[in-house]
């Protein structure tokens, strides 16, 4: 069986999203800037109905923070047409994610104002590269949601709205169980309906990833 790379499925909502996560649905995430910075690892996602029966890779995500200013300045040395990628302004909170995966890249999203945790995707970029890898188009939303759960770490829930993936789920360590995914999977069928089961990634997998 093939081993599958997130990374692949989460730009395809840009061009396949289903078209209702616009503001986020208007879900008031747990989310604060200063407890998603630093490390996280991808360990299960929740599938919806067009995703492949395949393995999921473990891999390693950085957070961090950046400004407005360094995103335009971004935006208008690697586009040949900026106008097209840039928001309509750059106030808010503005984060970057680094996926450490085979191919590593980075993806900058701007916050939503009026809904907390709820990010446009601008851009990504190949690390090491001077040219886009992929552009994001402005509708493509993703939310980010500290679930906290007693007796046990915290889980960062990276809420998505397209057809093949609906969350995305990291701890700061590897590894979980499928009962420890509970709490992640009543929250989204609160949220959304019955969704699939969590698929928890292969740890057999990390080796090919350079972290």
């Amino acid at each position: 069986m093939t081993p599958f790379i997130i990374l692949l499925v989460i730009t395809l909502v840009n061009s396949e999203g289903t078209g209702n996560g616009t503001n986020c649905d208007n879900f008031q995430a747990n989310f604060n800037l200063k407890d998603v910075i630093g490390d996280w690892h991808v360990v299960a996602i929740i599938p919806e109905k067009l995703f492949p029966e395949k393995q999921v890779m473990c891999y390693k995500v950085e957070i961090s923070e950046t400004d407005g200013g360094s995103l335009r300045w971004l935006i208008n040395k690697t586009i040949t047409s900026p106008k097209k990628l840039l928001p309509k302004d750059t106030d808010g909170v503005i984060v970057r994610q680094r996926y450490h995966t085979e191919h590593p890249f980075d993806v900058w999203s701007k916050s939503v104002e009026g809904v907390n945790g709820c990010f446009q995707q601008v851009i990504s970029l190949d690390i090491g590269k001077n040219d886009i890898h992929k552009a994001l188009k402005h509708d493509a939303m993703m939310q980010l949601h500290l679930l906290e759960v007693e007796g046990s770490k915290p889980f960062l829930m990276q809420m998505l709205w397209g057809r093949m993936v609906a969350v995305v789920i990291y701890r700061r360590e590897q590894g979980v169980t499928q009962d420890e995914l509970k709490p992640a999977f009543e929250l989204v069928h609160k949220l959304r309906g019955p969704p699939r089961l969590p698929k928890i990634c292969d740890s057999a997998l990390r080796d090919l990833l350079v972290f």
